[in-house]
């Protein structure tokens, strides 16, 4: 059973749902890499919320769509100045504005372009997924349940990354004689008790707040360890 290597050392950042990431998610990002030292930078995506620009149900207590937009970029601007390269693949949260431009009957050539709505700067661009090291990473919201980043692993073909699913991070192994492959799911880092995220407080399951690192094809889930008040504690958990 072989499992596939690589040369490169992978940051996995995960759902930050701007504005509306947790506080400490710049510090421990940083933390992070200055342990792992990443030679590339994935951002898995639903960098924004977009909540007001969402199709179900906003709060009318919220910010307003501008302004969340805004502080989003703000939020933003703060993860690229940390990270200046990096890819992120395409979410079911950034895709919200086109959709309800779509709805709208708004043709595209009216549109301000994704980088243009992003405001990425010139080492940032935008893939529907990408590969690293025979690794796939994708969003994966075209898969759901607990087991999503095991059942992506095994459609694939191929070790994969995802996001997405909150409540789920961690590593699922898959083998056969010939060969090892896994799926890893790297939670998020959102303000849990943000009002974006209210349709999940009576959810069972909570979100679990992390990141994940990929060195040399190996898949590692950092979780952020908080205090009692919820801040992160300033410790890294890693092997």
């Amino acid at each position: 059973m072989i499992l596939q290597s690589g040369t490169e050392t992978v940051l996995a950042i995960p759902d930050m749902q701007c504005p509306f990431e947790h506080e400490d998610t710049v510090p421990f990002l940083k933390a992070v890499a200055k342990k792992v030292k990443p030679t590339k930078v994935v951002c898995i995506g639903d960098s924004l919320d977009c909540h007001a620009m969402s199709r179900w149900q906003v709060d009318p207590d919220g910010y307003s769509a501008r302004e969340e937009y805004e502080r989003g970029i703000r939020s933003m601007k703060r993860i690229y100045k940390l990270f200046p390269e990096a890819v992120e693949v395409i979410s079911n949260h950034n895709e919200r504005i086109a959709k309800r431009a779509f709805g709208a009957g708004i043709p595209q050539g009216f549109l301000k372009s994704y980088r243009e709505i992003m405001q990425y700067p010139e080492g940032w661009r935008i893939e529907r997924d990408v590969e690293i090291d025979g690794v796939m990473y994708e969003h994966g919201h075209s898969q759901g349940g607990v087991h999503a980043a095991y059942n992506l692993a095994i459609h694939n073909g191929q070790s994969t990354v995802i996001g997405h699913h909150h409540s789920h991070a961690g590593i699922h192994f898959i083998a056969n004689r010939r060969k090892m492959i896994w799926g890893m799911n790297v939670g998020c880092l959102i303000d849990v008790e943000a009002y974006a995220f209210a349709y999940a407080r009576e959810a069972k399951f909570k979100p679990t707040l992390g990141c994940g690192v990929v060195v040399k094809g190996v898949p590692y889930f950092i979780p952020m360890l908080l205090d009692s008040k919820k801040r992160w504690t300033g410790q890294l958990w890693l092997p």
